[in-house]
């Protein structure tokens, strides 16, 4: 098969300027500045793509490439802490960090392609078989998947080309029917490789939190040899078949038993029906030992985390309403304490006076001003469900995934409450965000466990009220960990406090905890 990559030019007075002796090359690796990874970065990517554009053996070009992995390698864990811990927009330094590591393993996926081209041709000129060797498919993979991985952390999606050529040298792999190699520990097997890149997509990592990004590479890494290709001579009709058209530039799709157009001989399915029922009993076992966990919240955490997933791989959540195009310019505020502010007219919610009198400690956690930070952003398009928007101003670090959010169109318009389910950063540093409308007329509130070994501080909640329509009961939005079954709560309102009891947890992202509640007497909508 005739492979479509995109290389590099090759430039001859690059020649004289490459390191090409493995030895040489390793004692400058090791001489560089590791301490600040942006030269030591670029200085690396400098030389790799020079290296890129030369004409060298291939047998050479490998062992140099094994040299540049060794490094970034070491340097992994400094690029990461040093663009990781913030959300976004990021930083200058934290985004210039970023786009260096994210360069570098870009580059080094071209080093492999180059190299694989290299020896594909070598053995069409000697007359061989024309199979390429899989190390060199395997590498191409790996060189994407921590490519990825990357773009996953920084809410980047894939470049255009990127998914044709990983499913391109798939194909190779699969024309030569050497999917199962190597075999070697660190160069997991072609098969396993794609797969990775297919499930992290199929997860929609851009709706995860940075942390919980952590735990799904753990999931795909640790299960993924589970889900298996399947020819597409028919199409279930049922969760876990997903369609891989492998000579288009497009991830992995959930299609049900919808008819698809023309899917030929370059379709294939992944199966996740055995991935999903071996996560299905880890499930069962984190369920059955959360009631004696020591760290209970943390265990519920990992939980919450792995049904979102197995809801991923299962059938693919689909849009309810159709978007309509916009351009409204909107306010938003981010997190729970900001928000309640916001809907309590910008003033912090204060506990009784004779509690806050009796026990100082009851009180709620000032909000200084600088907190309620409103940024603006523009309307892409809008559904009763949710909202696409684009940022205009925002501080840095200001937007996460997992967050509740309060949206206005106007200074005279009523405060909304979302949640963030997606987030996309662009190659400007330009934020787009995905916003799910949770209630448009939630009430502020402070909460508080009623029961506890000591006096526990009140912290912000919003109440959901009901919709009658949808059937949905009135619902809690409170701080990550305060959900316990059947926990009693103390709730303070502009009208009252309120003890409730909760019930039913609906979902649990990294910032917050929805879940119904029953409560004597009802509060007010």
């Amino acid at each position: 098969m005739q492979l479509l990559l995109d290389l590099p030019e090759i430039s001859p007075a690059l020649a004289n300027v490459v390191e090409t002796n493995p030895k040489k090359l390793r004692e400058w690796l090791i001489g560089l500045p590791t301490s600040n990874v942006i030269e030591a970065g670029r200085q690396i990517h400098d030389a790799l793509a020079s290296l890129n554009r030369i004409e060298l053996a291939v047998d050479e070009r490998v062992k140099l490439l094994a040299e540049y992995e060794i490094m970034l390698d070491m340097m992994a864990g400094s690029f990461e802490a040093s663009y990781a811990a913030n959300g976004v927009p990021a930083k200058d330094r934290a985004r210039q960090t970023a786009t260096v590591h994210r360069n570098l393993w870009h580059e080094m996926a071209t080093a492999w392609k180059v190299a694989l081209v290299s020896r594909l041709e070598k053995r069409s000129l000697f007359g061989a078989s024309g199979k390429a060797d899989p190390l060199f498919i395997q590498r191409v993979l790996n060189s994407y998947w921590r490519f990825y991985r990357i773009c996953c952390r920084l809410y980047m999606p894939m470049p255009a080309g990127a998914w044709s050529e990983i499913h391109q040298v798939f194909r190779l792999g699969a024309k030569n029917q050497f999917l199962d190699e190597p075999h070697e520990p660190k160069n997991h097997s072609i098969a396993a490789t794609y797969k990775r890149i297919l499930l992290l997509s199929l997860a929609d990592p851009l709706r995860f939190a940075l942390p919980e990004q952590d735990k799904l590479v753990e999931l795909v890494e640790s299960y993924g040899h589970l889900a298996h290709f399947q020819p597409i001579t028919k199409l279930p009709s049922h969760a876990g078949y997903f369609l891989i058209e492998l000579d288009s530039d497009m991830p992995p799709r959930y299609v049900g038993s919808k008819i698809v157009e023309g899917p030929g001989m370059t379709s294939i399915l992944l199966d996740t029906t055995e991935l999903s029922r071996h996560l299905h009993k880890i499930e069962a076992v984190i369920e059955a030992k959360a009631p004696q966990a020591h760290d209970r919240a943390k265990v519920q955490a990992r939980l919450q985390i792995l049904r979102r997933i197995i809801r991923q791989w299962a059938i693919a959540p689909q849009r309810i309403y159709q978007r309509i195009a916009s351009q409204t310019r909107v306010d938003i505020v981010f997190g729970l304490r900001a928000v309640g502010a916001q809907l309590n007219h910008g003033l912090p919610m204060d506990p009784p006076l004779k509690d806050a009198a009796a026990l100082p400690e009851l009180a709620p956690l000032p909000l200084p001003p600088r907190e309620i930070r409103l940024s603006q952003w523009q309307v892409l398009n809008e559904s009763p469900g949710g909202f696409a928007v684009r940022s205009v101003v925002v501080p840095d670090g200001l937007a996460h995934a997992g967050e509740v959010v309060a949206m206005r169109a106007g200074a005279e318009s009523a405060w909304m409450v979302a949640s963030v389910r997606w987030l996309q950063v662009n190659d400007d540093n330009s934020v787009e965000m995905g916003l799910q409308v949770m209630s448009a007329r939630a009430v502020p509130a402070l909460i508080r466990p009623t029961i506890g070994a000591a006096p526990l501080t009140y912290l912000p909640a919003v109440l959901l009220p009901e919709i009658a329509t949808l059937k949905q009961p009135a619902r809690i939005a409170a701080s990550k960990g305060t959900y316990t079954p059947m926990r009693e709560l103390s709730i303070l309102t502009p009208t009252g406090e309120y003890k409730v009891r909760a019930l039913k947890l609906i979902e649990q992202q990294m910032n917050y905890d929805l879940f119904d509640y029953q409560s004597d007497p009802v509060p007010p909508a």
